[in-house]
């Protein structure tokens, strides 16, 4: 194998660097929130001087909003693995039951993980300082996710297992069914989420009344 150039080698701890500084300010910017971190702060957690923080990015504005956009662009693995849920194959209403199920479920798990809920506290928190950014925030998350769900229901209609009117009004209600209680008490009570038991039983009680309004 060669051995890395100068330039190579020179990319690469800049590139170390700048990981030490977005992971060092995004510890800090979800502890102690937007305002009430500095770049100093940031520049002594990471390890680098000031001047090397500066380089890598113009102002404290620039550094948020770089790291908030790559941390919503983490979404995608979860969005897969709830698309696989939801294009198991069904065809009947039994079939349906579970696969709403386990498609509540997931969704609820993802979004009840702290680093997805400290997130979303700050972007909210921060959303009229940062329109775009929550907005951006707003379209790579919940919006997929909704996106998602309505595609499966849309699908499932098709098939005749269904009978939804206004498909995104009822993928609103059963994404509310499955996360609304338990994150807002998780959004206002910091690290207070649901237990797996009880993650299980609100999966089922959702899928059960989603269905008693929606199911053939």
């Amino acid at each position: 194998m060669d051995e890395l150039g100068p330039a190579e080698l020179a990319r690469g701890r800049t590139a170390l660097k700048r990981r030490q500084i977005t992971d060092a300010a995004l510890a800090l910017f979800l502890r102690n929130g937007y305002d009430k971190t500095s770049m100093d702060q940031i520049a002594a957690d990471a390890g680098v001087s000031k001047q090397t923080v500066y380089k890598q990015f113009a102002d404290k504005e620039t550094l948020f909003e770089e790291i908030a956009r790559g941390v919503t662009g983490k979404s995608d693995h979860i969005l897969d693995e709830l698309t696989a849920i939801a294009q198991t194959p069904v065809s009947t209403g039994d079939d349906l039951r579970k696969t709403l199920q386990r498609l509540a479920r997931r969704y609820l798990d993802a979004v009840m993980e702290q680093p997805v809920l400290s997130l979303r506290r700050l972007i909210i928190a921060e959303a009229d300082q940062f329109p775009e950014l929550a907005s951006h925030y707003y379209q790579q998350g919940p919006q997929r996710g909704l996106d998602l769900i309505e595609s499966a229901l849309r699908r499932w209609s098709e098939q005749g297992l269904l009978a939804a009117p206004d498909l995104r009004l009822a993928a609103s209600q059963f994404a509310y069914l499955v996360l609304g209680s338990s994150q807002d008490h998780a959004l206002f009570q910091s690290g207070q989420t649901p237990r797996p038991a009880e993650r299980t039983r609100i999966a089922k009680a959702a899928a059960s009344m989603f269905l008693a309004a929606y199911g053939r």
